[in-house]
């Protein structure tokens, strides 16, 4: 009995393991650790994040605006661009870590691709040079499933994808940014 016992206790164990192998695997967390956006404690419920930490940035932005950007902007960042820059808009002192590089100030979302804005059918025709978010990307979907959150809006997460680290340089989704691979991940979008 005792052996029996002490064999099902090693089973636990080993499915245990495999199990956080696996969780390992998929989310990739070997360069950052999980806790920096997770925590297995008194964690905030946010729909669609698990155990999250609660950190969202409080920094105010400027967004992006020019004069060839058809679409409309949130006032703020917006679904996950918000929790990205919980940490990346440099203000968290437990990240004071992180490549000052890295960091958004308030005024550094003027100068980057927009983020929080709904790329629909819609803005698609109204630019001109953008393709449908129903069209194929390459990552296996469409461009809406793969790259747009579920309010049909583009996010920091919609090009760079945390658990998936060591894909791309700065967790590009699905390249490596390096010479002649870039301009595969902006004509997922793009059509020049």
């Amino acid at each position: 009995m005792k052996l029996r016992l002490a064999k099902v206790g090693l089973v636990a164990v080993l499915v245990g393991l495999l199990a956080q192998t696996a969780v390992r695997g998929v989310a990739h967390s070997d360069l950052f650790g999980c806790n920096g956006c997770h925590t297995p404690h008194n964690a905030d419920a946010l729909p669609g994040v698990p155990l999250w930490n609660g950190l969202e940035t409080q920094t105010t932005f400027t967004m992006y605006s020019s004069d060839s950007f058809q679409g409309t902007i949130d006032g703020q960042p917006s679904g996950n661009s918000r929790l990205c820059l919980g940490c990346h808009d440099g203000a968290n002192p437990d990240f004071a870590w992180m490549n000052p590089e890295h960091a958004f100030g308030a005024d550094d979302l003027t100068s980057s691709h927009p983020v929080s804005f709904v790329y629909d059918s819609g803005l698609a025709v109204l630019d001109g040079a953008l393709k449908d978010p129903s069209e194929a990307s390459t990552l296996g979907a469409t461009i809406a499933e793969d790259l747009l959150d579920g309010e049909s809006k583009l996010q920091c997460a919609s090009c760079h994808d945390i658990h998936s680290s060591g894909i791309g340089d700065s967790l590009l989704r699905g390249y490596d940014y390096g010479n002649g691979h870039g301009p595969q991940l902006c004509r997922m979008c793009h059509l020049k």
